[in-house]
């Protein structure tokens, strides 16, 4: 495929604008997370336990404790790219349309390849998307689409992957969500992570808590005959008991080949630190279209401006013809996967 070069939008035009596109607002995790861009493709990073370890007392003139160095280790992961184009979209229909009449309406291709760019960078957002709900369901990233099949683990502790130790939370009158998550929050101390201050999960699970019983009681006493607490008065509960409180409920659906799917598990919750920029951040590399923009004396993009999406028109044939295509490299990384616990509680 060529990049097309003298269209009436240059590649440097089409990949500023579509870099300037909002996220939608119900794509979520997109919006949480932090985005990073790096001039490689391959990501590096130490991930580090601090263990809360003590001085020694010791007789005058005695030996000087020595202490243990903090466990650490390297890890790294590979960024993928991933791309999408419109296949006989707007802009090359008008751009035939104007070959067919022998017109010069050179406003309207422009507009064209726009509105393809924009729509283009959406479906881009949204597997962006996808990919983070994919990773906070079990901490690892699974892909297998387009020829490539493969999984980053980013290593959240076994015991952080966990359920109710009795009863799901779907059972309104068993179920101890209370202790299912103060048992939680000790494991991530014990583990030499922070307690996790915000609950990731849908409106269902959201539902199950309101309704419990344990909860009910809890803010309300025992004999008071309620069927269910407010999200407000739940999360005062929560956070009175140094619990993580519950973000706004995330029931956020995508069409992945032509199928409903949802972004994050309808019987999970995340348990996420209060700065989701410790968790781990979107990674924007380097892509091989901007790469190839980056050499070319054609297009005013340099080496450090080429991390992250970019968009061009190309042309392909023999038969010829042009349509609008976009294309990055990237993946959520978790650098500090222990920030993480996830529970299957349905």
């Amino acid at each position: 495929m060529a990049i097309v070069f003298d269209g009436p939008v240059s590649p440097d035009a089409l990949t500023t604008f579509i870099r300037n596109v909002p996220v939608e607002s119900n794509l979520a995790l997109v919006n949480m997370f932090p985005t990073r861009y790096f001039q490689n493709n391959r990501i590096d990073w130490a991930e580090f336990v601090k263990t809360n370890r003590t001085a020694s007392y010791r007789s005058f003139d005695g030996t000087i404790h020595v202490s243990s160095r903090d466990a650490g280790s390297g890890k790294y992961v590979e960024l993928l790219p991933f791309s999408d184009s419109l296949n006989q979209g707007e802009y090359e229909t008008i751009a035939v349309e104007i070959a067919r009449l022998g017109g010069t309406n050179k406003a309207a291709q422009v507009n064209a390849a726009y509105n393809d760019a924009e729509r283009l960078v959406g479906t881009m957002n949204n597997r962006r998307e996808l990919a983070w709900g994919d990773v906070l369901t079990d901490g690892k990233l699974t892909i297998n689409e387009g020829g490539f099949s493969g999984e980053a683990d980013y290593g959240v502790p076994a015991n952080q992957i966990t359920a109710p130790a009795g009863a799901l939370w779907t059972d309104h009158t068993a179920s101890v969500p209370l202790t299912d998550l103060d048992a939680w929050q000790e494991i991530r101390i014990a583990n030499g992570y922070g307690r996790a201050a915000k609950m990731l999960t849908g409106r269902a699970r959201l539902g199950d808590l309101r309704r419990n019983k344990q909860i009910i009681d809890a803010v309300y006493g025992a004999t008071a005959g309620k069927t269910s607490v407010s999200l407000a008065e739940l999360n005062t509960l929560l956070d009175s008991e140094q619990l993580p409180v519950v973000l706004p409920s995330y029931d956020t659906s995508l069409n992945v080949e032509g199928s409903n799917t949802r972004v994050f598990a309808a019987d999970r919750v995340a348990l996420l630190p209060e700065n989701l920029g410790d968790l781990g951040f979107f990674a924007f590399g380097l892509s091989a279209t901007a790469l190839e923009l980056a050499k070319s004396n054609q297009a005013e993009m340099t080496f450090g401006d080429a991390a992250g999406i970019v968009g061009v028109v190309e042309k392909v044939g023999p038969p010829y013809r042009e349509f609008t295509f976009v294309d990055a490299v990237g993946m959520p990384i978790l650098t500090n996967a222990g920030l993480l616990t996830v529970a299957d509680v349905a």
